[in-house]
């Protein structure tokens, strides 16, 4: 019996305090240190965060650069975090990111004679399909051959790196510019922008107004879910249990370079109108930070994405005004990752208590 009055939270709801709890110390964690290292660099650590704040959600224009520069993390986590709950640990979507870059950059040259409705879909489906077959041999490796596919995935971003720095050199070189980039695309060809005199551009809504429900439905509410969750946790388990190892394996990498190429598209035609090598400031690895911070969850992704495009663009506002390193924002994110992995195990140990507790 319980005292009158109290309420027992469920298992889910502990579970969910638990994981809140364990990211909001690493976030903790890791600004503490940060505030050492800026105090090392002559600046105010709250002045600085101040500043950080004011440049990413303290005013309209900055809350919809954030939302700018969050769109590209959103999307490459939400495919990380479907790959990641079966314990598949795609590292090279930053190579999968800059190919679906380059089939946007390539494929709007050519296909500008079609109308923007149904040409700016083609080219993003086309971009997720760039970034879904650059990770084709490596979930084909991981899946027949047990091959590890973070050694093959982060080579296959070397890979994607000069190839894609070849073309934009060569092949696909704009023949007029100066440096190595595409042509500028047609402004038929670029995403439509939302809120004028802003960057808010069609494709941010894409992450938050497609994959994010479809994934919280298929992760939280379907099988294609409880099937990932059993790989992850147990693969000889789900095997008995009748789950095709094979089929999640590559459908779970697949998805994540599918997302990853369709980041790279969305960057091109909604910012960058061009494709360069410099589009993205590492997104493909940060997605990797904001999936774990979120834990592989779709909401917790794309609340973790929020933070980390506000950590990136508030830290310009913080240079520029706290002469701090605008790389402070970088070593924010490592030593996030560093402690996001501790509180992994903290909430590994304290989950097992609570859910023995139960009953």
């Amino acid at each position: 019996m319980h005292a009158k009055g109290k309420t027992r939270l469920s298992l889910r709801q502990k579970l969910l305090l638990l994981r809140l709890g364990t990211a909001f110390i690493a976030i903790v964690a890791a600004l503490l240190i940060a505030s050492i290292l800026i105090v090392s660099a002559g600046a105010n650590p709250l002045s600085a965060f101040y500043h950080m704040y004011v440049g990413s959600i303290g005013s309209f224009p900055a809350l919809v650069e954030t939302l700018v520069r969050a769109t590209p993390i959103m999307l490459v986590s939400q495919g990380l975090a479907v790959a990641f709950r079966a314990r598949l640990w795609n590292i090279g979507a930053e190579g999968q990111l800059l190919i679906g870059g380059t089939v946007a950059g390539a494929l709007g040259l050519y296909l500008h004679a079609l109308p923007q409705p149904l040409a700016v879909p083609l080219i993003l489906l086309a971009s997720g399909l760039g970034g879904a077959v650059w990770i084709v041999i490596p979930a084909l490796l991981r899946a027949y051959y047990e091959v590890n596919e973070i050694f093959t995935t982060l080579m296959s971003y070397y890979i994607a790196l000069y190839f894609v720095s070849f073309l934009l050199s060569g092949p696909l070189r704009d023949p007029v510019g100066l440096f190595p980039e595409t042509t500028t695309l047609p402004k038929e060809m670029m995403l439509p922008i939302i809120i004028k005199e802003t960057r808010f551009h069609a494709g941010i809504l894409i992450p938050l107004m497609i994959f994010g429900p479809l994934l919280y439905m298929v992760i939280g509410r379907s099988t294609v879910g409880v099937k990932l969750s059993m790989v992850g946790c147990n693969p000889t388990a789900a095997q008995y249990a009748g789950v095709d190892l094979k089929r999640v394996t590559v459908f779970s990498l697949l998805f994540s370079g599918f997302l990853a190429g369709l980041a790279g598209g969305v960057e091109v035609l909604g910012i960058q109108s061009k494709m360069r090598l410099d589009i993205s400031p590492g997104y493909g690895f940060t997605g990797i930070v904001v999936a774990l911070l979120g834990y592989m969850d779709p909401i917790g992704v794309m609340v973790a994405s929020m933070i980390m495009g506000g950590l990136i663009n508030g830290s310009t506002t913080m240079h520029r005004l706290d002469r701090v390193p605008v790389g402070m924002a970088f070593m924010i994110q490592a030593m996030v990752v560093i402690f996001v992995m501790v509180g992994y195990l903290l909430y590994d140990r304290f989950s097992r208590k609570v859910v023995g507790r139960v009953e």
